[in-house]
């Protein structure tokens, strides 16, 4: 949503009668300069608790007509005394025509309150009100060799504040290239503070995911669907992937290198941080908020179950899956999914429905062939030649193993002969396969479900079917 779709909506509901209107933002200058652009005359009287009478002497005050604004009054909702305060003036505000505007951070609101208050969050600016801030805090950008609208983009999701300080940053830094990446580390530094979202470094790409050939060509077949030539083509932007299957089989690392495939940034959102945070509600809803705003992205949501699964919901698990469902379904950013999960069981049936993502997939154990180029993946980034090995042999030595346990091989096996002081060997190779047992064999009941229940719900990722059997009779 625009600045100028929130005023519109904002103005919406003043005229609607709603007695309190809560602003949920960090930005408040930005939301009262907004507020004020809808007041006749600009003006209207604004509380903080500097300025004066306590918070129930101000409520009570707030008698005449038109907008009354309050910073920060959510540290005094315990209070009782300031909750009936507020009834008080939400009680009489359709006859003296007036309104309470609460700015805040928080979007929390006490039970009495709940019928009285409407909680609008502001959104993050939009790419024109960052180039404003551009413009004004570095007036020679363009001269000094930088492309402003590459700045704008590197800034999204930063509010005002923010974005004018990293412009600043990177104005102190004569290359414009590095101008660029100071800009990105500034919103790294503060996406970090979110805790909730993370901006990372999609340093894999497809090629160096091995097998899955068929979840590999989906992906690629997505990329020209960014496009506006897609839109007028009638096509939808891409919505997301739930990727599940046995554990340490390429979801994460395949659901990263969805953001390379896509040229788009990486972003992940931590359920465990959304649920540790003070109102899990509203931290999830700001991350929603921020990965909108740097739209178009892939936002990665690793092991989703442990977030939102599980049996019988607590209220609080519950509203915030529900808020996340809501978003999956209505959003209309170019925010592209990646989940993934291990414990398929506990995935609530309304989170694997169709429409909530564009494919569900299934990771098995790789074939032979997929783990002989696993193999040769991990031996070549470790500068090793993988033709100098007998990979077949060895691939087929390995069966049941995943692919985290055959990177685990190749460096057990690298391990064996830096200690021994010489090169590499097959016999290397050969020793760590024996050595290692998979955790296959250890949970093999658990495999044959993840295979029961994907045989009817997902999409086999590999394009090798021919079925391994791990526990023939």
């Amino acid at each position: 949503m625009s600045a100028e779709a929130f005023a519109r909506e904002l103005r919406r509901q003043m005229a609607a009668g709603f007695p309190i209107l809560l602003l949920v933002t960090h930005e408040e200058r930005r939301a009262l300069d907004l507020v004020r652009g809808l007041v006749q005359g600009g003006s209207f009287p604004v509380w903080s608790v500097t300025d004066g009478p306590d918070p129930i002497e101000a409520v009570s005050a707030a008698q005449g007509a038109g907008v009354h604004a309050f910073l920060d009054l959510h540290p005094h909702f315990g209070d009782p005394r300031v909750v009936r305060a507020l009834r008080d003036f939400a009680a009489e505000a359709n006859r003296a025509k007036k309104v309470m505007l609460l700015i805040s951070p928080e979007s929390t609101v006490p039970r009495e309150l709940e019928k009285e208050v409407s909680v609008l969050e502001l959104p993050l600016p939009t790419a024109a009100e960052l180039m404003a801030v551009l413009k004004r805090e570095v007036e020679d950008a363009e001269a000094v060799g930088w492309v402003p609208e590459a700045m704008v983009r590197a800034a999204r999701g930063l509010t005002q504040g923010e974005a004018a300080r990293a412009f600043r940053m990177a104005r102190m830094v004569r290359d414009p290239a590095l101008a660029l990446a100071r800009i990105l580390h500034e919103k790294r530094r503060v996406m970090r503070q979110s805790a909730t979202v993370e901006l990372v470094e999609a340093e894999a790409t497809l090629d160096q995911v091995g097998g899955l050939e068929v979840l590999k060509a989906w992906l690629r077949s997505r990329v020209a669907a960014f496009g506006e030539e897609a839109r007028r083509f009638g096509l939808p932007e891409p919505r997301g992937m739930l990727v599940c299957g046995v554990q340490g089989c390429g979801k994460s690392l395949v659901a990263k290198a969805a953001s390379r495939v896509f040229g788009v940034p990486l972003v992940r959102l931590d359920f465990a941080a959304v649920f540790a945070a003070a109102s899990p509600e509203h931290a999830v809803r700001q991350a929603l908020l921020m990965s909108e705003a740097i739209a178009p992205l892939v936002l990665w949501v690793d092991e989703i179950e442990k977030g939102l699964g599980g049996g019988a919901l607590d209220p609080t698990r519950a509203r915030v899956f529900a808020d996340f469902l809501v978003w999956l379904q209505e959003r209309r950013a170019p925010v592209f999914v990646a989940a993934t999960a291990n414990e398929v069981e506990s995935l609530p049936p309304e989170l694997a429905r169709r429409g909530r993502f564009d494919e569900i997939f299934f990771v098995d154990l790789p074939a032979a062939k997929e783990r002989a180029e696993i193999l040769a993946i991990h031996l070549t980034r470790r500068g090793r030649d993988p033709r100098a090995f007998s990979l077949a042999e060895l691939s087929r030595t390995a069966e049941h193993f995943s692919g985290a346990e055959l990177e685990q091989v190749v460096i057990s096996a690298l391990f064996r002969a830096f200690s021994g002081g010489r090169e590499l060997e097959v016999e290397d190779l050969r020793f760590a396969i024996g050595e290692l047992v998979p955790l296959a064999t250890l949970y093999e009941e658990k495999v044959q479900a993840l295979r029961s229940w994907a045989e009817q719900r997902a999409r086999r990722a590999s394009a090798d079917r021919r079925t391994l059997e791990l526990f023939r009779d």
